[in-house]
């Protein structure tokens, strides 16, 4: 028996939860302060060590990263040394929660959820990446001809490049954050239309501009990031701030739309604060284990190492050594070759992979990293069995293994603070389990959060240069080049609005996985298997309702 007749999601993509009750406290964002005072308010946790990839494929299947095999843009193919891209829609063969809804009869509209495909035959309308932080297709929509109505009516989002592509001077920043707040404000006036054309049952709109600028501007906004600049600060304003505002003003806009019948979902799916991590000398921490071996051929992918990644490599580690009075007139030219080069990366299949894998011989190696992200850096073990050239035997061997690598990474400490780089070392297999657990790293190596970590790209580059010391080791040191300041964390915050739901708090931590089960039980309608619990607190009250 369905529970409620219509649902509007809405969700800030990678939005920090502190900063948005903080925010919400003190006036900032009236609408989000308005629905803590009125709704079902509670903490949420993405997935353990593996919530920057899987995040969002968890949310919409309700399985463990184990069950759908995701975690990255860019993993290794089991049974081989050859690294792939992974388009989320195709490689995850689980159904979203909406294919069922839509199976049942219900009206479904689905936009810029990320990391998501296009469902052919959905009954209503999909957009997939109008205004995404992560591009994998590029805009797609369901029905197809909706794109160019879509186009049409609103154009094209305005941060038309990787929010990683943009520029470093105070004057990017601001230009950067004033395309954020322009695409809101354009995403809310799409969503607004149409919302109001049809007689929806599920209702889901996402707001990227959230992860975007958390990744690039955190430095703007925290004052003890190794990388803030007050003058710059002064100039751009706090980036964030004023990004979750527009968010803010959008939300408000949007639910002066919704009946009065409809529960609301509002989410901050996992969150962004300051990077830290040693993950960009994880390979050399490998090699000083004599785990990890370089080698000439690397990975030995001739189309890894082609030409027109190397084109992009040499502009990546120029760009930021030439003068702002010469890079700025440039700049229309370097981003037209930016966005040549990535379709040629896409239309090929060209990997980019970091030299911290590239530059690894993985057949000759116990372990090596694999792309997981920053704050938690993923491990693969050379199993025999199942890799090819397996070195490390199953069964005692192995434990054996993990146990000593546990042992060695926890003991290196950073060299001006003594304190452990590592927080923790994890077996996923511990974690998580499923039919997709051998498309997924082995271990997960936790970073530690209080060790803050700076960008080369970023004004002086201060605090960039990371320095870590064991007996084993010796002084491993390096840079951080990559030009993000801010990093994912797994903490969220879920607020419940409606008809027969009453304000409180949930007195628990709500698992991403269990939105899915939720969403199908609010109507009544059952997904095959799924790894979360819908969210009783709010079933209860709706069945009361009744």
């Amino acid at each position: 028996m369905a529970l409620s007749s219509k649902v509007l999601f809405l969700a800030m993509d990678a939005g920090n939860q502190s900063l948005i009750r903080e925010w919400a406290g003190d006036g900032t964002l009236p609408n989000i302060r308005s629905l803590l005072a009125r709704g079902l308010v509670g903490k949420t946790m993405s997935l353990d060590g593996l919530y920057e990839g899987a995040t969002w494929p968890s949310f919409y299947t309700g399985l463990n990263p184990a069950q759908h095999g995701f975690h990255s843009l860019k993993q290794l193919k089991p049974g081989t040394y050859e690294f792939c891209r992974r388009y989320p829609g195709d490689f995850i063969r689980r159904e979203p929660f909406w294919n069922y809804l839509s199976a049942a009869g219900l009206r479904i509209a689905i936009l810029d959820i990320p990391l998501s495909g296009i469902s052919k035959g959905l009954n209503g309308i999909q957009m997939v990446e109008w205004g995404s932080h992560d591009g994998v297709y590029g805009f797609r929509t369901w029905p197809p001809r909706l794109k160019l109505e879509v186009l049409t009516r609103f154009g094209r989002h305005p941060l038309r490049i990787s929010c990683d592509s943009y520029g470093r001077t105070a004057r990017d920043f601001y230009s950067f954050k004033n395309k954020l707040i322009k695409g809101v404000q354009r995403k809310a006036e799409l969503t607004i239309h149409y919302l109001k054309k049809g007689n929806w049952s599920f209702f889901a709109q996402v707001f990227s501009e959230s992860h975007c600028v958390g990744h690039q501007c955190w430095h703007l906004h925290d004052p003890r990031h190794p990388n803030h600049d007050p003058e710059i600060a002064d100039y751009t304003g706090d980036a964030i701030r004023d990004v979750y505002k527009a968010i803010d003003g959008a939300i408000g806009k949007i639910l002066e739309h919704a009946t009065s019948d409809t529960i609301i979902f509002f989410l901050a799916s996992h969150s962004i604060a300051h990077n830290i991590g040693g993950n960009f000398l994880l390979s050399e921490i490998l090699e000083r284990l004599n785990l990890a071996k370089k080698g000439r051929n690397g990975i030995a992918a001739k189309k890894t190492q082609s030409p027109v990644k190397n084109i992009y490599a040499f502009f990546g580690r120029g760009w930021q050594k030439i003068p702002t009075t010469i890079k700025t007139p440039l700049k229309p030219a370097v981003l037209f070759l930016h966005n040549l080069i990535m379709h040629r990366v896409r239309s090929e299949d060209f990997l980019l992979l970091p030299p911290s894998i590239s530059n690894i011989d993985l057949k000759n190696s116990k372990c090596f990293p694999l792309l997981n992200g920053n704050p938690v850096s993923g491990i693969r073990i050379n199993l025999s069995g199942r890799e090819p050239n397996g070195l490390i035997k199953p069964g005692a061997e192995l434990n054996g293994f993990c146990d000593e690598i546990t042992k060695d990474l926890l003991s290196i400490v950073d060299w001006e603070t003594a304190q452990p780089v590592v927080k923790s070392v994890k077996k996923t297999c511990k974690l998580y389990h499923g039919e997709y657990i051998d498309h997924l790293p082995d271990l997960l190596i936790e970073w530690n959060d209080e060790i803050l970590l700076g960008s080369l790209g970023i004004s002086d580059g201060k605090g960039s240069r990371l320095r870590m010391v064991s007996e084993k080791i010796g002084v491993v040191e390096g840079a951080n080049t990559y030009c993000r300041t801010g990093e994912h964390r797994p903490e969220g915050l879920l607020i419940a609005v409606g008809p027969g739901i009453k304000a409180g708090r949930i007195e628990r931590t709500v698992s991403i996985l269990d939105f899915a089960p939720t969403f199908s039980d609010i109507f009544g309608v059952k997904i095959p298997y799924v790894d979360g619990n819908p969210i009783s607190e709010i079933l209860e009250m709706l069945k009361y309702k009744r």
